[in-house]
């Protein structure tokens, strides 16, 4: 496997939730919709994984802006309700009404999310080229909201580099990295934090030597 540096081109800004956006979410994510297979999707990651550790870096970014932007999203039942769940009116027969409590508490939410804008997002990582560039070939956003027209990407670019996506130059972490598979500078910061897809699973957080989020 090769030592890589792995950077993407933007073409607008890109939205997230916060994290670290490393390069083994990004492909699983890649992965994912291409099979609708979690489970395959982690497991095809074409990076070097040790004890569940991938080998790929958080996002670096030189911002030129950064921001917070936000959505209404309505929330609709995917499935019928069972009748007899429901509170009945006085007369003993489900509500068919909806009042202003249960139309703030189902209906129309705000979700809040970090924005930022930069010429280019790169990674650092210890995988298969050629695999690795066969996923983002063709690649067209990033990040979340997506289908606005957030995390556009106009271009890819792999590249040799000489750090293995797990720890840098000074010893520092470039990922999260739990504290006892960490190798590098002990007085690095550290956080309660994801460390292997799935990242939003509880049982995947642990006490982590972590970077800087973007």
């Amino acid at each position: 496997m090769d030592k890589l540096k792995v950077t993407l081109t933007l073409a607008s800004p890109v939205v997230t939730g916060g994290g670290y956006m490393t390069l083994d979410a990004l492909l699983a994510a890649v992965l994912f919709d291409r099979y609708g297979d979690l489970d395959r999707a982690h497991s095809e990651i074409p990076l070097r994984n040790v004890q569940g550790l991938w080998h790929g870096s958080a996002a670096f970014v030189e911002k030129t802006d950064v921001g917070r932007i936000a959505f209404v999203a309505n929330l609709r039942a995917m499935h019928d309700l069972d009748a007899a769940l429901i509170a009945k009116n006085k007369a003993g027969r489900v509500h068919r009404a909806i009042g202003l409590k249960r139309r703030s508490d189902f209906g129309a939410v705000m979700n809040s999310y970090k924005l930022f804008a930069a010429p280019h997002i790169s990674w650092y990582a210890t995988g298969d080229a050629e695999k690795v560039e066969a996923l983002l070939h063709g690649i067209e956003f990033i990040g979340k909201r997506r289908a606005s027209g957030y995390g556009q990407v106009s271009g890819v670019r792999i590249e040799k580099d000489d750090l293995d996506g797990v720890i840098g130059h000074f010893g520092e972490p470039l990922r999260p990295v739990p504290v006892e598979m960490f190798n590098g500078a002990g007085t690095s910061l550290r956080a309660d934090a994801g460390w292997r897809p799935a990242y939003w699973h509880p049982l995947n957080r642990v006490i982590c030597f972590v970077p800087l989020e973007v």
